[in-house]
């Protein structure tokens, strides 16, 4: 099933895309700049690529939610939410284990297991930031 948006939806989506095109486009920069001065705090090239690229989608997410941009009219909220929470802990339980076994930093650098970390973050801030607004907008319909 497509998901549809109202029209008022679509214009806050693309600010969105908009907000975390420059987002994604700002980072990209700085860690090729890193790159150029010998400075790379992930010391992995994918790593730090990977790292732009879930901050720009948080970016956007993050957008799309506060401006009720992020659900379709034909979600079903609850079903999207736990799905988000699921994926979270699978990709956190992933980074534990990458912790625990030492697979994530080997010789000082950031391996790409760290973006199962990354991953986990986004999942479970973009879930919290669904329930935190939609209890929000349930609290001003009583009002």
């Amino acid at each position: 099933m497509r998901t549809k948006y109202d029209e008022m939806q679509e214009k806050a989506r693309g600010k969105a895309y908009m907000y975390s095109f420059w987002t994604l486009a700002a980072c990209e920069t700085l860690v090729s700049l890193f790159a150029d001065l010998e400075v790379n705090p992930f010391g992995n090239p994918f790593t730090a690529n990977l790292t732009c690229v879930i901050i720009a989608a948080l970016v956007h997410a993050s957008y799309s939610i506060w401006n009720n941009a992020y659900m379709g009219l034909n979600n079903n909220y609850k079903r999207y939410t736990v799905c988000m929470i699921l994926i979270g802990l699978v990709n956190l339980m992933c980074a534990i284990y990458g912790i625990t076994s030492g697979y994530m930093i080997m010789d000082g650098v950031l391996q790409p297991s760290f973006t199962n970390l990354m991953c986990a973050v986004i999942f479970i801030a973009i879930a919290a930031e669904l329930f935190i607004k939609n209890t929000r907008d349930a609290g001003r319909e009583e009002d």
